[in-house]
């Protein structure tokens, strides 16, 4: 991720300029046969997977980002563009993961973006390159919390309930069944991760404090303190001193980013490195429910050698 952090200011700027060439292909033609259904979308793989949970078979769902991408490095192609044209609203997360959708829904004519926070309460964090102090921004990892993930449901009901009335009773009833299973996984994976040996774990980048907090971990310490930017020596540094004094058995990576600065840490602290994965879209991890499943698996796995 670090290597594609100047790719990504290169993405978010053709994006925002102009759009002509984006605006001329969508005038040239060349659109995917029109689906029969409505049609949404999402911008990133679990969102994607609630709004279809709640829409059901009344309307199509497209997700935007690909499976194994991430949200800070994604270029969106005229291709992308020319099916979001088809869609009259775009689910997100918002809080500067997906702010980009703003701009590419401008390009695509899509006249509605429904940021899918109402109700959650949103964690304040200090990005910093030392302890010292940061600027306090929103996290946007809000989705990975079942509790938010029904507040995100009802959101998504409530809109696509405005957008098709006639629809509204199958949205509710969808939403609610949803809001069950939800509510089995997260007894589930409280069950799994009630008798760890510690509840200490670190982390590739800031994304996990929603989990943790849920189910009574604690990162005590984030590598990278904004996604792509390389810490500097006094971080590494911090980052250490933290794993070694909290005795954290488990160094958490994440799939859409490269590791190569964390495998020689992990080794010299003698701590395990392993994968959590804050987006999923992948075999295994496709659905949120599966995606909250792997991570609390991984979870045990690592920290109790489950």
């Amino acid at each position: 991720m670090r290597t594609r952090a100047n790719r990504s200011r290169v993405g978010l700027l053709a994006i925002a300029a102009p759009s002509a060439v984006v605006l001329g292909l969508l005038a040239a033609g060349c659109a995917a046969p029109a689906s029969s259904l409505p049609e949404v979308a999402a911008t990133i793989p679990p969102l994607a997977d609630i709004v279809r949970e709640v829409a059901g078979n009344s309307a199509r769902v497209i997700r935007i980002l690909p499976a194994g991408a991430s949200p800070h490095t994604f270029e969106p192609t005229p291709g992308l563009a020319r099916e979001l044209a088809r869609a009259g609203t775009i689910f997100a997360i918002g809080h500067g993961l997906d702010d980009w959708v703003v701009t590419l829904a401008a390009a695509s004519g899509v006249s509605r973006v429904v940021r899918v926070d109402a109700g959650v309460r949103l964690r304040s964090v200090a990005h910093r390159e030392t302890s010292s102090g940061g600027d306090e921004v929103v996290d946007p990892h809000y989705w990975l919390s079942c509790a938010n993930a029904k507040r995100i449901a009802a959101t998504v009901e409530r809109k696509l309930g405005a957008l098709f009335p006639d629809q509204a009773g199958a949205f509710a009833s969808r939403r609610a069944n949803y809001g069950a299973r939800l509510d089995s996984v997260d007894a589930e994976i409280r069950s799994m991760l009630a008798h760890l040996p510690t509840r200490d774990i670190a982390t590739f980048h800031d994304a996990f404090e929603y989990f943790a907090s849920d189910y009574d971990l604690r990162v005590v310490a984030v590598f990278e303190p904004y996604p792509g930017r390389e810490p500097g020596p006094r971080f590494v540094r911090d980052f250490q001193r933290k794993i070694r004094q909290a005795h954290a058995r488990a160094v958490f990576a994440e799939p859409q980013l490269s590791i190569d600065l964390l495998r020689p840490i992990a080794r010299d602290l003698g701590v395990k490195l392993s994968v959590l994965d804050a987006l999923g879209g992948v075999p295994g991890r496709e659905t949120f429910i599966d995606l909250m499943r792997f991570n609390a698996r991984q979870i045990a796995r690592s920290v109790a050698g489950t």
